[in-house]
């Protein structure tokens, strides 16, 4: 004799026709939000790594700077007090101008500098770049 299977497991492992397509949904609805986390992950890494090399070049560039800066004070004073008594004004007004041409200098590669640096999320853009086109169907 067979036995037919009855209630709620007589059609176990077939799916009616609603059913089938859920899980393929879930399925890429879950592998969405999973590569959308990857992608959100990478980018607080990228920020973060972005924030400590700011920080770490402000420093070290206000450092540098104020050592330079005062080394070329005491120079300038130097030379003042060696032309006091002879040519004082012309002492004063060329540690003047000498600090003049270095903000100018010191603004000229702050400049560069900032117009050379790597935008802000770069790699994480270029991912989702590579995730679009991929999704796009694009090599």
């Amino acid at each position: 004799m067979t036995e037919e299977p009855t209630g709620d497991h007589a059609h176990e492992g077939i799916h009616p026709e609603g059913h089938a397509p859920m899980g393929v949904i879930r399925g890429l609805l879950n592998s969405v939000i999973e590569a959308a986390r990857t992608r959100l992950d990478l980018a607080a890494v990228e920020a973060e790594i972005f924030l400590l090399r700011t920080i770490q070049l402000l420093l070290w560039s206000f450092a540098a700077v104020a050592c330079g800066l005062l080394a070329l004070a005491f120079a300038v004073v130097a030379v003042v007090a060696a032309l006091w008594d002879t040519h004082r004004m012309l002492g004063v007004l060329g540690g003047a101008g000498l600090f003049l041409v270095l903000m100018g200098v010191f603004g000229f590669i702050a400049a560069r500098t900032f117009r050379s640096k790597p935008p802000m999320l770069a790699g994480t853009l270029a991912q989702l770049e590579t995730d679009q086109q991929r999704v796009s169907g694009e090599s």
